[in-house]
């Protein structure tokens, strides 16, 4: 099962690739274990946590990421916009800050402030 998904996510990924160069964009695949976007995952997990269940805030976030790569970047792509072109390896250490970001929100956020609202609760 793990080997065809990932079977499935490099076809799609080469696909996104031979779409952009028909485009002609080059852009290299973002591989970096940490990057600016580390902080934006961070932030909205707190945010999502601060407001939401931490389990029903993860999984929006772990959610985002094949959205992203699978769904929006392919879609955008057509559009000349590059956007979630990013490696498997910076996809996992984006959900690693999640978790980070769920556990600031659930721990920091609601100890220091009252949450304006909840949602799902």
């Amino acid at each position: 099962m793990v080997k065809k998904t990932q079977n499935i996510i490099a076809a799609r990924m080469q696909r996104q690739e031979k779409m952009m160069a028909r485009l002609g964009i080059e852009h290299r695949r973002n591989d970096a274990l940490y990057d600016a976007w580390s902080l934006a995952h961070i932030a909205w997990a707190a945010a999502l946590a601060w407001v939401m269940s931490p389990f029903i805030a993860l999984s929006i976030m772990v959610l985002w990421e094949p959205l992203e790569i699978l769904v929006i970047s392919p879609f955008l792509a057509r559009y000349g916009v590059v956007f979630g072109y990013e490696s498997l390896r910076n996809s996992l250490s984006d959900i690693f800050f999640d978790v980070i970001g769920v556990f600031v929100g659930v721990y920091v956020l609601t100890k220091l402030f009252a949450p304006p609202f909840y949602l799902f609760g």
